[in-house]
This record gives C-alpha cells, sequence and structure tokens, in this order.
C-alpha cells in the first residue's frame, strides 16, 4: 500500500477526488484514514498530523497495520531564503531533524538522532520520478531540496539562532525548506525500510507573514503536486519500482 500524509484536509482533497473504492477507517481511536485504490494500487490518505511526534507515531501504526510499502507527505512549508519562491514545490532529497541537540551526550552532530543517521535521505528513484512527473503534467516550478523538519513552526528568523550559523543550516545552504512532519515519517520509515519523499508547495519565506493571497497560491499548487505524485503511482503499478528505503 502506498500511504500519503497532510498536515490538514487540504493537503490531501486531490487525492481523495481520484480515488476508488474509497473507504475511512479510524485508527488510535481518533485518526481517520481514507483507503482506496488509484491506478489499481492500494492507497491510504491520512491528515490532521500536527507536530513530527505524531507523524512519527502515527506512522510506524499505519505501516505494520497496513503492510505501507511507499510514503509521500504533503501539505505546504517555509523557506529558508529566495532561493524558493511562493508557489514552488519543494521535492525532499534528504531531511534533518530541527529540534535535536544530542552532541554532548551522544557524540553526534547536530540535527542527529542517537543511533539514526545525520539525515535522512529519500529514495533517488522515486524522487526523481515525482520530478519527472511535475514536469509531464504541469508548467509548476521545482527544486530538490533539503527540510529541516521539526515540532515547532519555522518562520522567523529567532526560531532558528540555534541552529543557523553564517547563513548554513546543518551544513546546507541552498535549497532550504522547513515543515513540522517529514523528520516524524522518516524515523519511522527508516526504521520499518519504507521509502519516502516529501513533496510540499512553498507558502512563504522566512520572516514573511502568512497571507489569504499566499495560501490560495499554494492550494493551486497542492492540484500539481497530486497530478505529479499520481503520474508516480501510475509508474509504480506498471513498473514496481518500489524497493525498500535504506538510508545511509
Amino acid at each position: 500500500m502506498i500511504m500519503i500524509l497532510g498536515s490538514v484536509h487540504d493537503d490531501v482533497l486531490y487525492f481523495e477526488s481520484v480515488m476508488t473504492d474509497r473507504r475511512e477507517e479510524v485508527v488510535m481511536n481518533n485518526y481517520k484514514v481514507q483507503i482506496g485504490k488509484i491506478f489499481n494500487q492500494e492507497v491510504l490518505l491520512v491528515y490532521d498530523v500536527y507536530t513530527s511526534y505524531i507523524s512519527a507515531m502515527l506512522t510506524n501504526y499505519l505501516i505494520e497495520k497496513y503492510f505501507v510499502l511507499l510514503i509521500f507527505v504533503v501539505g505546504k512549508c517555509v523557506a529558508f531564503n529566495d532561493d524558493f519562491k511562493p508557489g514552488e514545490i519543494a521535492i525532499s532529497k534528504r531531511v534533518i531533524a530541527g529540534d535535536v541537540d544530542q552532541i554532548r551526550e551522544a557524540n553526534v552532530r547536530l540535527g542527529q538522532l542517537p543511533g539514526f543517521p545525520p539525515n535522512f535521505k529519500s529514495e533517488d528513484e522515486i524522487m526523481n520520478l515525482v520530478a519527472s512527473s511535475i514536469e509531464k503534467r504541469s508548467f509548476s516550478k521545482y527544486k530538490i531540496a533539503s527540510f529541516i523538519s521539526s515540532n515547532t513552526i519555522i518562520d522567523t528568523s529567532n526560531k532558528i539562532v540555534n541552529i543557523e550559523t553564517g547563513g548554513y543550516m546543518f551544513g546546507h545552504k541552498n535549497n532550504i525548506v522547513f515543515d513540522c512532519t517529514s523528520v516524524g515519517v522518516c524515523i519511522s520509515a527508516y526504521i520499518n525500510k519504507v521509502p519516502f519523499v516529501a513533496v510540499k508547495v512553498v507558502e512563504r519565506v522566512l520572516n514573511t507573514p502568512a497571507n489569504t493571497d499566499s495560501y490560495i497560491k499554494v492550494l493551486q499548487e497542492f492540484s500539481s503536486v497530486g497530478k505529479a505524485i499520481v503520474t508516480c503511482i501510475g509508474e509504480i503499478s506498471h513498473n514496481d519500482v518500489i524497493k525498500g528505503g535504506e538510508n545511509v
């Protein structure tokens, strides 16, 4: 089964609209999941997922319950700088925990969870398939990005003073975005050796206030993300490109 996780219902509405044989189930007494088919692939949608604490817990449960083989994380994000413009699409190359500092305790890098890699890498083949699908199905602009993910909405510079040095974030400077769900998914995906890719629309740039116009632009681009991922699912159905994720 392929899992698609969003923070709010808007994030997954496109996928609901194209699913067939759709049914709803409730898991963990609190979370609704939509289950159906896209191109004869079984797909699971889940939303109302806020913070990486919840996304980690929920992802691990859903992987085990529904035998999830691939995960897409969708929604919106905030850009670190003007490398990204609002409305552009960020595809994850890697995901880094933005609120972890265990350097003194465990002799690890900043952002690294003890016992885990310094960052969680997306499956190259799936990442490239998403990029190719965006090019085929839309006129949207996209970039391959580093996701800094935490349990905090990072939208102002004062929230990154402990992780930003000379314009670098964890050794990376270009094409960086912030979100609040991806790293939790990555932790569970890593444990279970399930590949993942985050595909999110940039709502705004750091230190720029949110407004209705920017969110409308995000909503417009959600369909481009949806079309690209649905195209990927179609390719997967025909070519069996899911190999199982493994981060190094």
